[in-house]
């Protein structure tokens, strides 16, 4: 199997659910002009057809809250756009809503330096709360949103199944 970066890409299916489903970016060996090690292809607007294109960045943090037992926003709701979601702290516990079934794809924890390819922007959506890491305690969300405008196609048609 090739080498590559998971993801764990959420989205709406055919019957309205969000699911997960684990994917991967590809990456190849690269090197010279103060490239080592693994890169992705470059994620481009194909009508530009070069890097000037300007990517949405935004940070945030949701604190832990103060009962200590996880509950996390229980508003359903569903991707605002078409994001990254790095999660650069915290556990967390998304879920399908209006789902019975609570298999893999209808459930999955994200953890610290997980991608979360956030794409379900209609049907019933998803719920979260806090879970505890694997040292047992909880931790706040702290997370970076990449908007993807143009760049969704081109970066969509590079994931492969893990």
């Amino acid at each position: 199997m090739a080498e590559g970066i998971p993801v764990v890409r959420m989205y709406t299916d055919d019957s309205g659910h969000t699911r997960f489903a684990k994917m991967k970016i590809p990456v190849e060996k690269k090197t010279g002009l103060g490239s080592v090690g693994m890169f992705s292809s470059l994620f481009l607007n194909e009508n530009i057809q070069d890097n000037t294109g300007d990517l949405k960045t935004q940070f945030a943090l949701t604190p832990v809250p103060d009962n200590l037992k996880g509950e996390g926003p229980k508003l359903a709701h569903t991707a605002p756009r078409r994001q990254l979601v790095l999660t650069l702290s915290g556990c967390l516990e998304f879920k399908s809503c209006g789902v019975v079934e609570e298999d893999t794809e209808h459930k999955v924890i994200i953890r610290r330096g997980d991608i979360l390819l956030a794409e379900d922007l209609e049907g019933e959506g998803h719920v979260w709360q806090f879970v505890e890491a694997q040292d047992g305690r909880l931790y706040p969300w702290v997370r970076c949103y990449i908007h993807l405008g143009e760049e969704y196609d081109h970066f969509i048609s590079q994931l492969e199944p893990i």
